[in-house]
């Protein structure tokens, strides 16, 4: 397994897109995002997307280059039908307009549905936090991504049906929960099925509901994934499922429906301004008090430091922009086939410059929507442009 640099690997990625039909702007966002989650180490929801994204557009179950098209919008309410364009695109532009109505208005709902993939469900609680607000997400996949057994169950019911929420806090910094409300997320079968890894034991079935940790046996058997927690993360799947699938209009994961030929995400979402419910010192101070009073608890043995939720995405972010990308070699395969497979060229030119690691001169930024460029990590701002 090689690592790879960070900057070249975002704009190979916006190249493939860029060659397979996607404008600069829709090609730019799927890269930043995919490599963003490979910086995070959710490796799951990054660059190993690439192959199916196009192998969906190439069989119609995407659009290219899609507008949002607003259902309803009021002054705290924000409905959007993504017309099955790319998730990542389609939910950047909606999460910009109800980002901003939150930080004029003080809240808004946001319930967006028809959108493909939309990738790492944390980056869109990043967005929000970085411009002071609090998000709580939910998202599920309508018919076709159909992975969880339900508890006591044997067989596919629901999706991974992820959960964001997103704080603020001082210095443009902020604490992140992402989770599937699965045990394990499909993505991360996935690599591990790449690496020839076996899983731990307690997550999947095989196809006939029986316990395994073999990958390639929970692929060849239409195998399941069970849900965290037992009941308790059932149950919370469950409602998730109608929050984000029916309240939005898209449909719940049940399969018959129209959208069951493809993986289509729905998303239900809160957006709060903070400052528009408590001073700003207030909310800052108190959220400070709870983080040095829980880290503060006698560590078990073992144990180095009490982490929060989304410190070790930045743990590993810091050392993945030193250090590189880590990709197993099935996944830079399936990258340099899919270049092929859209037209790319000087792909071997391409390769040598992914595999040196030179971040010397790389700058990162954070976006306030209001203000400009401000504080010091989170996105690549490097401008996309095809160089082949």
């Amino acid at each position: 397994m090689n690592n790879y640099n960070p900057k070249e690997l975002e704009k190979f990625v916006a190249d493939i897109f860029f060659h397979s039909g996607s404008h600069q702007e829709e090609s730019r966002i799927l890269g930043d995002h995919l490599v963003d989650s490979n910086l995070v180490g959710h490796d799951s929801h990054g660059v190993i997307r690439v192959s199916k994204y196009i192998e969906w557009l190439k069989q119609d179950k995407i659009k290219l280059n899609q507008s949002i098209n607003i259902l309803k919008e009021e002054d705290h309410f924000l409905h959007i039908d993504g017309n099955f364009g790319y998730g990542q695109t389609i939910a950047k532009y909606s999460l910009d307009i109800a980002i901003n109505k939150a930080k004029e208005k003080g809240h808004c709902i946001l319930a967006m549905k028809n959108l493909g993939h939309i990738g790492r469900v944390g980056a869109w609680s990043e967005l929000a936090a970085i411009n002071n607000c609090v998000s709580i997400m939910f998202v599920n996949t309508s018919g076709f991504g159909i992975l969880v057994a339900p508890h006591g169950g044997t067989d596919r019911r629901l999706s991974a049906n992820p959960i964001a929420i997103g704080i603020p806090m001082e210095n443009n910094d902020y604490l992140v929960l992402d989770m599937a409300t699965s045990v394990v997320a499909e993505g991360k079968i996935q690599v591990a099925k790449n690496k020839k890894m076996k899983l731990a034991d307690g997550l999947i079935l095989d196809g006939n509901g029986n316990p395994t940790n073999d990958p390639e046996v929970f692929y060849s058997t239409t195998g399941s994934i069970l849900p965290f927690g037992g009941h308790k993360g059932f149950g919370l799947a469950f409602m998730i499922d109608i929050l984000s699938g029916t309240l939005t209009g898209g449909n719940s994961s049940h399969p018959d429906n129209a959208n069951s030929h493809a993986v289509i995400n729905n998303t239900f979402a809160i957006i709060v301004n903070t400052s528009k419910t408590v001073s700003d010192s207030y909310f800052q101070n108190d959220v400070n008090r709870l983080i040095n009073w829980v880290k503060a608890s006698p560590k078990a043995k073992e144990v180095e430091e009490i982490l929060l939720p989304g410190e070790i995405e930045k743990n590993t972010k810091k050392q993945r922009l030193s250090k590189g990308i880590p990709l197993d070699d099935q996944t830079i395969k399936s990258l340099i086939d899919t270049a092929n497979f859209v037209g790319m060229k000087n792909i071997d030119d391409r390769l040598r410059i992914l595999n040196k690691m030179n971040n010397t001169n790389m700058q990162f930024r954070v976006i306030d929507l209001n203000n400009g460029t401000t504080g010091t990590k989170v996105e690549i701002s490097i401008p996309y442009q095809s160089i082949s």
